[in-house]
């Protein structure tokens, strides 16, 4: 039998869980495996790309396509809101390298990733990493088969999530989301903010092994899908962030 602790753990969880995964992959070719923003702003914004919330949370995070800098961006803005943009992929693949442009314009006011009281981003970017389930323990089996069943969906049992923080954070620190061990943020930025997109490049093996380590299968890592977002959610304040574009290898 699962505890009350255990249920209510589960229930923010789950929150995560929802707002970071998509159920119904779309396939894509190998050479297209994350999908480019269109040329023009105008344009919708691409499949599989699609916005997943939260039902118990009213404010939705908004995602529109910009022009800037004579490139289109990926714009997230979060008013008292929450929300992520997945891309999932047809099936497990290994990833050696990810790359990406991004920017904060805005960070939430009074968030602190290590609080549940300030479990906000003004960026984040997150990878799903396929572990061996048989190495977690019984307790944290049992809460997943529950989430899966209450929700309905396959949801990911390991997410990594690269963070844009605050000035003082140390930069390359890995740590647990406040709500779930199953979500763990890294660092990469300690900028107030930028007036321009920053380019980042990170090997995603020795990313994801530094912070799932032994829950790992042997040889290489797997990955799902990616979902990136902003969201001031639970410090009732406003995020802004952009996107620009990615590659794998």
């Amino acid at each position: 039998m699962i505890s009350l602790t255990r249920l209510n753990r589960l229930d923010q969880a789950l929150r995560l869980a929802l707002g970071l995964f998509l159920v119904l992959p779309v396939a894509v070719q190998a050479s297209e495996l994350v999908t480019q923003w269109p040329g023009k702003a105008s344009q919708p914004i691409p499949s599989p790309w699609v916005a997943q919330y939260h039902p118990k949370i009213p404010q939705h995070t908004e995602f529109k396509l910009v022009q800037t800098d004579g490139a289109v961006a990926l714009e997230a803005v979060a008013n008292k809101a929450y929300g992520t943009l997945v891309h999932p992929f047809a099936s497990p693949v290994v990833l050696n390298t990810l790359s990406w442009e991004w920017q904060v314009m805005t960070h939430p006011t009074g968030a602190d990733l290590r609080t549940k009281a300030g479990d906000d981003a003004g960026a984040k970017l997150c990878v799903f990493v396929q572990i061996d389930e048989s190495k977690l323990g019984l307790g944290t089996r049992l809460a997943m088969a529950a989430a899966r069943t209450l929700s309905g969906e396959d949801l990911p049992a390991a997410t990594l999530c690269y963070v844009w923080g605050l000035p003082g954070e140390k930069v390359g620190q890995v740590f647990d989301n406040p709500y779930t061990d199953r979500v763990r943020n890294m660092v990469l930025r300690d900028l107030p903010g930028s007036s321009e997109l920053l380019s980042e490049q990170r090997d995603v093996q020795a990313d994801a092994r530094l912070a799932f380590g032994d829950e790992l299968p042997k040889g290489a890592v797997r990955f799902t899908g990616l979902a990136l977002g902003a969201d001031s959610d639970n410090t009732g304040s406003i995020a802004k962030a952009r996107f620009g574009g990615f590659s794998v290898q």
